[in-house]
């Protein structure tokens, strides 16, 4: 039986008193600094969890650029301790673009990204031994004796850097410490792990390419719909309030049942539309982030905190929030690039 309207009313009033107030600019859809899984990274997360299982020591996770394998790197670094119920030392290393490879500069990136204080001090042979001691001790903190890099942009990284890493595999493994890269990158990533298997680096392989996991954009309906259910219901923000990102920001509609869920066939129509007027060839796959770019302008643009907020969003606010993302105009880039 449906409420009277003026019941209706009342509630809806009382959802909007009772939305948290927050700073302005302070919620992560404004800072970026949240998580959304994807089917792909649940699927990769499940993987990853097996390959720590097993004490498995390296693995390679690639794909073209602006998938989401950054953020799908946050992901991971953030729940495999909570899966394993351990504060399992986890770190993303983000490799530099170097044209000539050099031990110390290595060691100092690592360092830093591990956020140690001491990163840029002394010389080579000082660096070397404080990254070697300081992951020895963070393998004694947690019961499984481990510790995991995720090195981003890996298709950088040389045979040399390479030689060094497994120097410093052999150096914990003596002290009975695993040490576990994954190394995420671009396609050029397989490509390579190809090369060392037809020269005499097959200890390259064996130590940190002996798994092998290629990582996709959002590709269909049911991937978008599993995307936007997180902002729907499986989001919140402040922690414990109970409202989630689309309550946060369509308090109204929400309280009536609106989700941004239920726009997944029309997002799925309109990328579709766009890559066929604009000529836009391959597979059908969205990078997460112009996914994540689109959502963000329907909440800021539409949402309670704009100055033009809607009480619910249409199929032409999707329209434009994914033409603002610049979704067509990098698409057509990288299809010139390639062509050249």
């Amino acid at each position: 039986m449906s409420k009277p309207l003026a019941k209706v009313t009342d509630d809806l009033i009382l959802f909007d008193l009772n939305r948290p107030d927050i700073p302005s600019g302070s919620h992560p859809i404004d800072t970026d600094d949240y998580q959304i899984p994807t089917n792909e990274i649940v699927k990769l997360f499940a993987s990853v969890c097996r390959w720590v299982q097993l004490r498995t020591t390296g693995a390679t996770i690639f794909g073209r650029p602006r998938l989401g394998k950054t953020w799908m790197i946050k992901y991971l670094v953030k729940n495999i301790p909570q899966y394993f119920k351990e504060n399992i030392p986890i770190f993303h290393i983000v490799s530099l673009h170097s044209k000539i490879a050099k031990e110390e500069e290595f060691i100092e990136t690592l360092l830093s990204d591990m956020d140690h204080d001491l990163a840029l001090v002394g010389k080579l042979n000082a660096k070397r031994q404080r990254l070697i001691h300081f992951l020895t001790e963070l393998g004694k903190q947690n019961s499984r004796r481990l510790v995991i890099l995720f090195i981003d942009e890996a298709q950088c990284l040389d045979e040399q850097h390479y030689e060094w890493l497994i120097d410093y595999f052999n150096k914990l493994e003596k002290v009975q410490t695993t040490l576990t890269i994954f190394l995420v990158g671009q396609d050029q990533l397989n490509s390579q792990k190809t090369i060392f298997s037809r020269g005499n680096t097959d200890q390259i392989i064996q130590r940190f390419m002996i798994d092998e996991h290629k990582f996709s954009g959002i590709k269909s309906v049911e991937d978008i719909e599993t995307c936007l259910k997180c902002y729907d219901t499986e989001s919140e923000y402040p922690l414990g309030s109970g409202w989630s990102f689309t309550r946060f920001y369509f308090p109204e509609a929400f309280a009536t049942g609106e989700r941004l869920e239920k726009f997944a066939k029309d997002i799925y129509e309109i990328f579709s539309s766009l890559r066929q007027k604009n000529n836009i060839k391959g597979t059908f796959e969205i990078p997460m982030q112009h996914m994540v770019k689109a959502i963000k302008i329907i909440f800021i643009d539409y949402g309670k905190n704009s100055s033009k907020s809607q009480h619910w969003i249409s199929k032409s606010n999707w329209m434009e929030a994914i033409l603002k993302s610049n979704y067509v105009s990098s698409e057509i880039r990288k299809k010139i690039n390639k062509d050249k």
